[in-house]
């Protein structure tokens, strides 16, 4: 039967209109944990069954061996199902009691992710799946991790739902996925980042102080000052301060995000920080510098290791200009 799996411990299926009782049962009995992040509808099967189409799937979870309780111990719904060259869908999905807990809809939850890998007409045949889930909701986040989803984005205002403090209103989430090139995925795996640094450069006053600021909040990275690890390690090393340079390359090498690294450097510095960026894992020549200028001051240029974008520090930068900046370091620091 197409959208089916069978497990250990758990099946699942689409839903049906014979599952109405087992389904009010279910949601009445786990509306005071549902409520923090749902609307619990437990007279709603008969809609959800009659929406069942190409862009929206229900799935039922229900255990092998339910006892005498009503052994339905989950719904997980996909929506948003895009064809074409996206192959992609959303995930939302509850657990109900009295499974919640037990690991049964865990078991469930990986047997329908199967389901949206596996090729049609069987399964649904999509490339990607997205879990959006509240930040609060650490439970239903851990559920996804476990089944080796990776935060890929936060999304504001992403849904007009409840919250656990009871109010409807727009809810940020944070952004789960998994692609079907990754599935099966090991548990709790480390998520993706890409790693991208870029170097601001200039004289002492010439307002990099304030560019590598801007950029690192625009580009969403950490700032790592060559003056400021100078200064926090002041007595540790000898005057010649290749301590602290050695400190900050080590602390771009332990990001895993990188950084915007911001420091005064002159010609005879290019071999110690091409040296520092190839042991912090990253290429030099890929690596581009924004170096802020003052056209009218006999000063060094730039270091010019990879690409250099030029900024005129005589006035203060817009926030197009910035942005255009930042912009024009992200490009060059993902060109192939």
């Amino acid at each position: 039967m197409p959208f089916s799996a069978v497990g250990d411990r758990v099946e699942v299926r689409p839903p049906t209109l014979a599952d109405v009782e087992a389904y009010r049962e279910a949601v009445t009995r786990s509306h005071h944990r549902l409520a923090d992040f749902a609307v619990p509808d437990p007279e709603n099967l008969p809609a959800i069954v009659a929406s069942q189409s190409a862009v929206y799937r229900s799935f039922m979870v229900w255990a092998r061996d339910p006892g005498r309780e009503h052994g339905l111990v989950g719904r997980v719904n996909v929506a948003n199902v895009v064809r074409g060259s996206f192959r992609s869908a959303t995930m939302g999905y509850d657990a109900y009691d009295p499974y919640a807990g037990t690991g049964l809809f865990a078991e469930g939850l990986r047997l329908v992710v199967g389901l949206l890998f596996a090729p049609e007409p069987e399964g649904m045949g999509l490339h990607r799946v997205e879990a959006n889930i509240q930040p609060v909701n650490g439970r239903s986040a851990g559920l996804a991790r476990s089944l080796g989803f990776v935060h890929e984005g936060f999304s504001r205002d992403y849904l007009h739902i409840p919250g656990p403090d009871g109010r409807r209103d727009w809810r940020d989430h944070d952004r789960y996925t998994m692609l079907a090139t990754d599935w099966p995925a090991e548990p709790y795996r480390p998520h993706p980042r890409r790693r991208t640094a870029v170097l601001v450069s200039g004289l002492p006053g010439a307002g990099k102080a304030r560019v590598a600021t801007a950029l690192a909040a625009e580009l969403g990275l950490p700032l790592l000052s060559a003056d400021a690890v100078k200064e926090g390690v002041a007595g540790s090393f000898p005057p010649d301060v290749v301590g602290a340079g050695e400190t900050l390359w080590r602390l771009l090498a332990d990001s895993p995000v990188g950084a915007v690294v911001d420091g005064h450097w002159h010609a005879r510095d290019a071999d110690h920080v091409r040296r520092g960026l190839t042991a912090a894992g990253f290429d030099p020549a890929s690596v581009p510098e924004v170096h802020c200028d003052l056209p009218s001051v006999d000063t060094a240029g730039p270091l010019a290791l990879g690409p250099v974008v030029t900024v005129d520090a005589r006035e203060a930068l817009t926030r197009r200009q910035l942005v255009a900046a930042a912009l024009r370091a992200r490009v060059v620091s993902s060109s192939p």
